[in-house]
């Protein structure tokens, strides 16, 4: 009896928590008002195949909207059909009609498509959506798309057996445009473990896209990494900043595209950071810099003011203007020529049916004119990602290899 008491006072806290549970417990038990919880009524949704890339590469678009009134499909891929003109591309720009069919699904089906990557959003009623039931996603400046592959594209597929290297998102501080900012940076199989120091090609976006377009839907990381296995490329990192300066797209009054305080953010911050970053060769014989469109006028107007940090060009799909063509070759390319840098290779490219075909022509009769020796191809298609991620693979293969300058 006594030990009995003892363990009475002893665990007089505990019983009296055992009392409170044991309370607990019977509330617990007592009947409420909350209705019991229930899972939402299966929809179409649950297990609607989004995207369906057919046999013949005709590719299936599907939305459930079961309450909407019209749906379009706002798709990249027929620009990249073989042979189809400027007219038949043209029925595509205000996007395509889908038609509603059972159960509130919409459907639209466009092709056949070339093997590659593309983008692609719906418009419901007026507004633009991606695709809810694709996670694969593309950055651009101002929203974002989702994305869809026709197989067949070796060089830019990430295939088995193929060793991969990483790309990461790189936030720095600019005393160039203030405030934070952000690149990709892709670094070749081998680097983390490696102690190799590498050449460095700077990769530039067009107008309203981001840093993240190349490493999306311009499948940099994967052209790079199919490259470097098949010995046709040298390791190397490339870094992709982000081309626009404001978070909508608009050009500086009063300057110069490809003139901004992106070039300063360029070559005073993001190129001394990677090198200090980085395991980086750091002199102009091991740096590159290229560009599509937007990023192809920086990469040309840095070219030539900063001919003492980049050794390779190449110029994608771009050219200057016509109205600032005199004013280019008075300043830009009178600078170049006054610096005595020449370049390993300023290469060129543009499509048949390119909207920068002229100005690129144009440009590069400028820089023949000055004694550059440009390597000038013209491609099929138009202003569009089939062909820039071809001109990517060309073009890395050329870098970091020739010995003889211009």
């Amino acid at each position: 009896m006594r030990l009995g008491k003892r363990m009475t006072c002893k665990f007089s806290v505990v019983a009296g928590l055992c009392v409170s549970l044991s309370a607990f417990g019977q509330a617990a038990q007592q009947p409420t008002n909350r209705p019991a919880m229930q899972m939402p009524a299966p929809t179409p949704n649950d297990t609607l195949k989004s995207v369906e890339v057919m046999p013949d590469h005709h590719v299936r678009f599907r939305l459930w909207a079961p309450n909407a009134t019209e749906v379009k499909l706002h798709a990249e891929g027929p620009e990249a059909t073989p042979g189809i003109t400027p007219q038949e591309a043209n029925k595509y720009q205000g996007g395509v009609a889908m038609a509603k069919g059972d159960q509130g699904i919409w459907e639209a089906v466009i092709g056949p498509i070339e093997p590659g990557t593309y983008r692609y959003t719906f418009t419901v009623d007026g507004v633009s959506t991606t695709d809810p039931r694709n996670p694969l996603t593309s950055q651009s400046l101002t929203h974002s798309s989702s994305m869809y592959e026709v197989p067949g594209a070796a060089f830019m597929e990430y295939k088995a057996g193929v060793p991969h290297g990483a790309i990461s998102a790189v936030y720095y501080d600019s005393s160039a445009t203030g405030g934070q900012r952000r690149m990709h940076v892709y670094t070749p199989p081998g680097y983390e473990s490696g102690t190799a120091r590498l050449p460095v090609l700077y990769l530039l976006h067009g107008g309203g896209d981001s840093d993240d377009s190349w490493a999306t839907v311009g499948r940099a990381g994967a052209i790079l990494d199919n490259l470097i296995a098949a010995g046709k490329a040298a390791p190397m990192m490339i870094v992709m900043p982000a081309g626009h300066i404001s978070t909508d797209f608009r050009l500086t009054p009063s300057v110069r595209m490809g003139h901004d305080a992106f070039n300063d953010d360029l070559t005073k911050v993001v190129l001394p950071f990677i090198d200090a970053h980085y395991r980086t060769i750091a002199d102009r014989d091991h740096r590159a810099i290229a560009g599509l469109s937007m990023g192809g006028l920086q990469a040309l107007d840095i070219a030539l003011d900063d001919s003492a940090d980049f050794a390779w060009v190449g110029i994608f799909s771009s050219g200057w203007f016509p109205n600032a063509q005199k004013e280019e070759e008075d300043t830009d390319v009178a600078q170049y020529r006054a610096s005595g840098n020449r370049f390993r290779l300023f290469w060129v490219d543009a499509g048949q049916y390119d909207i920068a075909l002229q100005n690129s022509n144009a440009t590069v009769a400028i820089l023949r004119k000055a004694g550059i020796n440009v390597e000038q191809h013209q491609s099929a298609g138009f202003h569009a990602w089939n062909n820039w991620r071809d001109y990517l693979n060309q073009f890395a293969p050329l870098l970091f290899k020739k010995s003889n300058a211009q």
